[in-house]
């Protein structure tokens, strides 16, 4: 809630709402290169945000001073959901790392809705001419960001091997025509097409982004823990991406992380996040015990504990597990 503004487990906030209860309010401390202060209040049908003690009204401007990646069941499925969840986080990653490439979306979704309104209404050519050349300008930026995030992934997920012992890759199935002049053509070509069926059939909108597992989609042919595995490495991929744009690492929000994965996959999962350079915060099952050979820097010392769901917390250790660990280690 403090980093986005709502919560991605239910947009409206009123549905957040403790039942009777007429408004909430979130505040929190986070640290970066110095303290950044948040206040997050609500109430039926209204919002606001305070950052730094300054009321903010865009939710990106929260989104980009506090970063956080989170991998939970009601956060999208990324290896196993549709086509569309997929784009939408390759397109998140995209904007998280190099904002200025939001505006391109921008004018590619804003193109791409007034043509498809000029079609629907057999408009003239001259008309549908100028937005379908906006279509095919802001369109091969879109495809160019995409192509160049999905090298830098690709790169980064190859630091993941040892969590997957395979090859996990991310491939681009792209709709649109090669050249501005073939995609322009197309498009005048398929306006009776496009209206009949009532959408545009090809463009960044349409790509497919799969994910191989030594060659094969891993959708298909992957294990419900390889399966879990290959979301953890594309969300520690994602972090990588963005420590590497923007000098700071996410933090990382881990819900029932262990889930589908058996003892040895347990261990590597816990011994890859604990050199992730970043803070975790994460859930697990009361059932699941920590693995005793885990070496965790003092820094990032933490306890468990049993919530009302069963579920067991991983918090920041108080001042005396500290000690004790440090008189050990003396």
């Amino acid at each position: 809630m403090m980093a986005h503004g709502r919560s991605f487990r239910q947009a409206r906030d009123p549905e957040l709402l403790r039942w009777g209860a007429d408004a909430f309010k979130i505040s929190g401390v986070w640290k970066r290169y110095g303290p950044m202060y948040v206040d997050l209040t609500g109430r039926r049908g209204k919002s606001e945000i305070i950052l730094q003690g300054r009321k903010i009204s865009r939710r990106k401007e929260l989104i980009e001073t506090l970063p956080v990646v989170v991998e939970a069941p009601q956060a999208g499925k990324l290896v196993d959901g549709v086509p569309g969840e997929r784009r939408r986080w390759l397109d998140s990653v995209i904007h998280a790392s190099n904002p200025a490439t939001y505006r391109a979306y921008q004018n590619y979704l804003r193109a791409l809705m007034q043509r498809g309104r000029l079609v629907r209404r057999h408009s003239a050519s001259s008309e549908l001419d100028a937005w379908e050349y906006q279509i095919v300008v802001a369109g091969q930026q879109v495809i160019s960001a995409r192509c160049e995030m999905i090298n830098d992934l690709n790169r980064l997920l190859e630091n993941e091997y040892e969590l997957m012992e395979a090859t996990l890759k991310l491939e681009l199935t792209s709709t649109a025509p090669d050249g501005e002049k073939a995609w322009v053509e197309r498009l005048a070509t398929r306006r009776d097409d496009d209206a009949r069926v009532g959408r545009l059939q090809a463009g960044p909108h349409c790509d497919r982004l799969k994910i191989l597992f030594d060659g094969r989609e891993i959708r298909s042919v992957g294990s419900r823990g390889q399966q879990k595995l290959a979301a953890m490495a594309l969300r520690l991929a994602e972090c990588a991406a963005r420590l590497e744009s923007r000098h700071l690492a996410p933090l990382l929000l881990l819900d029932d992380c262990l889930e589908a994965l058996d003892a040895e996959r347990q261990q590597r999962l816990m011994s890859r996040l604990c050199s992730y350079r970043g803070q975790t915060l994460m859930t697990v099952p009361n059932t699941v015990e920590m693995p005793e050979n885990l070496v965790i820097h003092q820094s990032h010392l933490s306890e468990c504990v049993e919530n009302e769901n069963g579920m067991r917390a991983i918090r920041p250790a108080m001042k005396a597990a500290v000690d004790h660990e440090m008189e050990k280690a003396a």
